[in-house]
């Protein structure tokens, strides 16, 4: 994995390069691709949210993906997708929790505040990593499944570790966002970095995947502690995709990944079925294609942390604590600012509170679509066996007979370690 490092650039100082010694050194590699760019889109590629034209002949990355072939990868000559990258960013991290309480010109503050940053983005990195290749996880079924290598150094000669079980890797994540929430800033100058809010939200996404639903809940409530002002926009305000603000400025987000899921996206059908005609969302951020494909067009950059997510974390809690009333005004508080007022239904309500988890989760489908979290979300549901068959379908069409299919509890879920880190590592353990 190591081999897949940055350590030309941070190793010796070759002439035209820079080796981060002052703290604006540091500053710098929080701009790189590496601490900015953290979903895998690719995983998108995999969840029922989207429809693909391609054929089951197909081998590439994407239809492997697409139809949850066991392998990722098609091409051992190349870096692994996913896998890959994200050790990469783990190398970025890693550098910087190293070695940045040794930069120079900057106080202790300083330091520890990027050192904290850098804890959270790996943090989050590893949650990616492991959506993709381990299985879901919940600490009172299967703390002892395989994880991932968790490494933490940035030397290429030191000893790859073997995969850590799943509650080694989800207890060291807790452990740096614990330790990172101390030093980190309450805000910063802009939204692509981290803050005691935004380690909050993923602090909350990473409980939300283990099932952990009373800490997702308190860390959702802790990050819309956030000063920042019109946490749900409404969307009645805006009469196209041209008034609406770029992601830098847009106030629903909390935190943004630079990760474009979603650009000429098409919708899956079923997806498309839980809109009613008039959602502004599909209004504002879809446009239809010749063969009458309605494919995701705007606002592209929509990974990262909104409030939006969080407000539904915490409706989720209230439903599975048998709040179905709180549960529903959550959802109400978003649906009007995403439906005209005049719309039918516009105000949800549920008996009970399985009725309201259903509907929580309906509309999180619906606000989340195409940002990235249907892939944490589809397994973690499947895991509590709430995820139907997921088909593929020719020409989008869910009447025809499916091409292909995702159980429920298939191991399909979960990737297998890509082959040339199987190359590299004879050792590693296998899923398959």
């Amino acid at each position: 994995m190591s081999l897949f490092s940055c350590k030309d650039f941070l190793d010796v100082k070759p002439k035209g390069q820079v080796i981060p010694e002052k703290l604006v050194d540091y500053e710098l590699m929080f701009n790189s691709l590496a601490m900015t760019n953290l979903v895998p889109d690719l995983l998108e590629s995999a969840t029922d949210d989207g429809y693909s034209i391609v054929g089951t002949e197909a081998n590439t990355t994407a239809a492997n993906a697409y139809f949850w072939r066991k392998d990722l990868d098609i091409d051992v000559e190349i870096p692994p997708v996913i896998w890959a990258n994200n050790y990469n960013k783990l190398y970025y991290c890693n550098y910087i929790i190293n070695n940045v309480l040794e930069a120079t010109e900057a106080s202790l503050t300083e330091k520890k505040s990027l050192l904290a940053q850098a804890r959270v983005i790996r943090a989050l990195n590893y949650l990616y990593t492991l959506t993709a290749f381990a299985n879901a996880y919940d600490p009172a079924k299967n703390p002892n499944d395989l994880g991932v290598p968790l490494v933490t150094s940035t030397n290429v000669t030191d000893k790859v570790p073997l995969r850590s079980t799943l509650k080694e890797c989800f207890d060291y994540m807790i452990n740096d966002l614990t330790l990172a929430m101390d030093d980190l800033p309450l805000q910063h100058k802009d939204r692509w970095r981290v803050t005691k809010y935004v380690a909050a939200g993923v602090f909350a996404r990473v409980y939300l995947y283990a099932h952990n639903y009373v800490k997702a809940n308190e860390y959702a409530t802790l990050a819309l502690q956030s000063t920042q002002t019109n946490k749900i926009l409404d969307y009645n305000t805006f009469a196209s995709i041209t008034n609406f603000p770029v992601p830098g400025l847009n106030n629903e987000k909390l935190w943004l990944d630079y990760t474009s899921v979603a650009v000429n996206a098409n919708y899956a059908k079923q997806l498309l079925n839980l809109y009613t005609a008039d959602d502004l969302r599909l209004k504002l951020f879809s446009k239809v294609n010749a063969s009458a494909m309605v494919y995701r067009a705007g606002n592209t950059t929509n990974a990262g942390i909104s409030y939006p997510e969080l407000y539904l974390t915490q409706a989720e809690y209230l439903a599975r604590n048998n709040q179905p009333n709180p549960a529903m005004d959550i959802v109400n508080l978003i649906r009007k600012n995403r439906l005209p007022a005049n719309t039918a239904n516009l105000n949800l309500s549920a008996g009970t509170a399985a009725q309201a988890l259903i509907l929580v989760l309906e509309e999180r489908r619906r606000e989340l679509a195409f940002s990235g979290v249907r892939w944490l979300d589809m397994k973690r549901l499947d895991q509590e066996g709430m995820m139907p068959v997921v088909s593929r379908y020719p020409n989008n069409d869910p009447t025809a007979t499916a091409i292909a299919s995702l159980q429920p509890k298939s191991k399909g879920y979960t990737f297998e370690i890509p082959l040339k880190v199987q190359l590299l590592n004879s050792n590693i353990q296998l899923n398959y």
